[in-house]
């Protein structure tokens, strides 16, 4: 009687012994891709420094990515539409130069804080007039 009992408690009346019903393994719908960014920074003619960050979920912002590293130094204003890069490597945005960046190769139309991220790809980050970044864009 114990036998049936507890089978009918943990197999669904199936008695001891019976088989049981494969169950199947749970859908994880919130499953987020990941992959590798590059990030390279052109400080100066003569100096380029690259960085590769693994698992970096696609969907993340550049902002969030950037905010995290712990090289090279970088200050960052504002934060999500407004944020800013203010420096990298003590190299200051002022009123004749910026920070700007590609993204695989193409001229980002959005700031870091709404630039969504789809790895893999590559950053790069160039000290440079507006009409330098203008014409490159070309």
């Amino acid at each position: 009687m114990f036998c049936v009992l507890l089978g009918a408690v943990l197999l669904g009346a199936s008695g001891c012994g019976g088989s049981t019903t494969p169950v199947e393994p749970p859908v994880i719908e919130d499953y987020i891709p990941t992959g590798e960014v590059t990030l390279e920074f052109v400080i100066d003619e003569d100096t380029t420094k690259s960085y590769v960050v693994d698992n970096v979920a696609e969907g993340s912002t550049l902002e969030a990515l950037m905010g995290n590293l712990s090289a090279p130094k970088m200050e960052i204003g504002g934060e999500g539409t407004t944020a800013f890069v203010n420096s990298i490597e003590g190299v200051s945005t002022n009123a004749t130069h910026g920070w700007t960046y590609t993204v695989d190769g193409e001229f980002a139309t959005k700031g870091i804080g709404t630039m969504e991220l789809n790895p893999p790809t590559t950053i790069v980050w160039k000290y440079t007039t507006f009409e330098e970044a203008m014409a490159e864009k070309e």
